[in-house]
């Protein structure tokens, strides 16, 4: 582990496997050597998407970009899209539906809610979609979405479906050949536990059909999904220059989570989100996801107002751990933890029982024996 534990939602800590990965000479992409290993990247992606049927692209970009070329690469201006709002991230989604010229609906559920697919359902008997949008984890307050429901709806409307699973895959069970889903989205940086830059998209046959067959071209270049199937396919083509070592880090990240098994991974996950669940209940705050509907990847969490800096600021000055308040006008008011990659239950418990000591010397958590303070190096 580096100096700092990172239970932030994102990016997270790194084996010294993907470091050295990122370390190494620089590699051309042009090269055999780079041409094999990303060839193998590709096929790794497939695993841990469960994607044998789609097409699986990986190219370098964050999360956002994954969420933009969905959009740009489905969506024409004048086509009526509907984005479910959970969270911040919904609403990112939703905005750049907006930028690319959508008509752009949205069904907005309050901050800790989940996506109900009952007035979804309502909503696609009122007007006809031609996408809609879904967050499977939203970060910012993080709910776990019934994704697997709600893409039925869609399939059943006969609607195109964009999941965006940026703080789930790796950690939360995906199974895209099962989903039905028409684009899933991920990010290097979470609980694939790579470094942040690079992007994993899987695509139905029916999406690049979608794509295909498009009266108004796509406008875009980088962000154009069709412009990347070829490469996917060949990455011998060039389109825009990857950034290589990165590339080569994600490769290394997916072999370990091969290695571990994605079902077990995705167990470990479960165990490190009933960790922390465990630990909130105990301190005896709030959630600020439902029950039920509580992410295994991030936990968030009211305190007083105003406490959530010094909460911050103390657990990684007097314990090494940095954790993340929440955004915007959230950001007095909320924790979010993030507990992902190749964090392990017993690291995370030490880490969360000091957190429980900061939070009682703040007086927020009465009745705990304050934990002693680290030593810092000399």
């Amino acid at each position: 582990m580096e100096d700092k534990l990172l239970l932030i939602p994102g990016p997270t800590n790194l084996s010294k496997r993907v470091r050295e990965a990122m370390a190494g000479p620089q590699l051309p992409h042009v090269g055999a050597r780079f041409y094999s290993m990303f060839k193998e990247t590709i096929d790794l992606a497939r695993y841990v998407f469960k994607n044998t049927k789609g097409t699986q692209f990986v190219f370098t970009g964050t999360g956002t970009t994954g969420m933009e070329s969905s959009v740009v690469s489905l969506v024409a201006h004048g086509d009526r899209t509907l984005t479910l709002t959970t969270g911040y991230f919904g609403r990112r989604m939703l905005m750049l539906n907006q930028v690319h010229g959508a008509k752009a609906d949205h069904l907005e559920f309050k901050d800790g809610m989940a996506a109900d697919p009952d007035a979804l359902r309502k909503q696609l008997r009122k007007a006809k979609y031609a996408v809609v949008f879904i967050t499977h984890v939203d970060t910012s307050t993080s709910v776990a979405n019934p994704v697997t429901d709600l893409v039925d709806e869609c399939s059943n409307a006969g609607v195109l479906s964009v999941v965006d699973s940026v703080c789930a895959i790796g950690g939360v069970p995906m199974d895209f050949d099962r989903l039905g889903a028409d684009i899933v989205f991920t990010a290097s940086q979470k609980a694939l536990a790579a470094a942040p830059g690079a992007v994993l998209v899987a695509a139905s046959n029916r999406a690049i059909e979608h794509m295909e067959k498009r009266k108004a071209p796509i406008e875009a270049y980088y962000m154009n999904l069709l412009r990347w199937k070829p490469i996917m396919e060949d990455p011998k083509m060039y389109l825009a220059t990857p950034a290589t070592q990165v590339l080569m880090a994600l490769r290394e990240a997916m072999l370990e989570v091969k290695e571990e098994g994605i079902e077990n991974r995705w167990a470990r996950h479960r165990k490190l989100g009933e960790i922390t669940r465990g630990m909130v209940d105990e301190w005896g705050q709030k959630f600020v996801a439902e029950e039920g509907h509580r992410a295994d990847t991030v936990t968030s969490f009211w305190v007083e107002n105003g406490k959530a800096g010094p909460i911050q600021k103390t657990m990684e000055e007097e314990h090494g751990v940095m954790v993340a308040r929440g955004i915007y006008d959230d950001r007095d008011r909320m924790i979010r933890v993030g507990h992902f990659g190749i964090l392990t239950p017993a690291i995370l418990r030490r880490s969360l029982d000091s957190m429980g000591g900061v939070m009682e010397e703040l007086g927020l958590v009465p009745g705990r024996v304050a934990v002693p303070k680290r030593r810092k190096k000399n």
